[in-house]
């Protein structure tokens, strides 16, 4: 399999301009082979010459990288570490004066961004007064952004959304949900490739400075030179002593990065250091 992932990546570079070689070789091998599978052909043998006569194909097999799955509240234990100590900080760190920024990079279908929408929401609704927040989701599908922007939902991608969230934040379509206005306005799509080279952040954030950063589920689809890529990217993009979240699976990789601290082990949750030192943990002095 391998000289034809190699063919492969030849053909799409060669044919039609798209380098796949940034991807990881076994999440190649699976998506080439769940194409293989719905075309009907035998094996990867017969896709080679198929895809290099198909323009059709490469776009299909190319859309097929850009993985646009996502859950409302995926990653329960970083949603709670965010939702009972990270946002309650970054409020009060604002108390109403400057506007709280939020960046949900590789957004797929929205369900991340508005999660964080409705937390934010319902914390600052119960404080004296109120703080401004924006929340901006990029992909680089522009199919996926389309679905985002409308924020509808069918009832199976509910089931991780509390009654009372169902209740405030959405309004029931016939079998489906959609997101109520109150949470959209607080929450912008754009197109955005996280390997940009001249970039650092989607140009609609304007300056970037984040105060959280999400990049979830997104960084084992790249090769170790692509993944660094993107962590110094968002490292660069996150504001003084920020957070960012990742995905379990991705922990490893962030904990070997010089100027960021775990703060909510055993969940994916770091802050950015500043001046050599971090904001006081006083929960996890607290344990000590």
């Amino acid at each position: 399999m391998h000289r034809d992932i190699l063919e492969i990546i030849r053909i799409m570079r060669q044919n039609y301009r798209r380098d796949i070689s940034i991807y990881d070789k076994s999440f190649l091998e699976k998506s080439i082979n769940k194409r293989v599978g719905a075309l009907g052909l035998k094996s990867s043998m017969d896709y080679i010459p198929y895809l290099s006569e198909s323009g059709i194909e490469a776009d299909q097999f190319f859309d097929s990288l850009n993985i646009t799955y996502s859950e409302f509240f995926r990653n329960p234990l970083t949603f709670a570490i965010l939702e009972q100590w990270i946002l309650p900080k970054i409020i009060e760190a604002k108390a109403g004066a400057s506007e709280i920024r939020v960046w949900s990079s590789g957004c797929a279908l929205g369900q991340e961004a508005y999660s964080l929408a409705m937390l934010l929401d319902k914390l600052i609704s119960a404080r004296p007064k109120p703080t401004r927040y924006r929340i901006l989701g990029s992909d680089i599908s522009l199919a996926a952004l389309l679905a985002a922007k409308k924020g509808v939902y069918d009832v199976s991608s509910m089931r991780n959304v509390k009654l009372s969230y169902i209740d405030e934040f959405f309004v029931k379509e016939g079998d489906a949900y959609s997101v109520s206005t109150k949470i959209k306005e607080h929450v912008t799509f754009a197109s955005y490739d996280l390997l940009d080279q001249i970039y650092d952040y989607p140009e609609e954030s304007i300056f970037g400075h984040f105060d959280l950063v999400f990049c979830s589920n997104l960084l084992f689809y790249y090769l170790p030179e692509q993944q660094q890529f993107i962590v110094d990217k968002i490292m660069r993009a996150i504001a003084p002593n920020g957070y960012l979240a990742t995905g379990e699976a991705e922990k490893h990789l962030i904990l070997k990065q010089k100027g960021i601290n775990e703060v909510a082990p055993p969940a994916s949750v770091f802050q950015k250091k500043w001046r050599g030192g971090v904001i006081r943990n006083e929960e996890s002095e607290n344990q000590q």
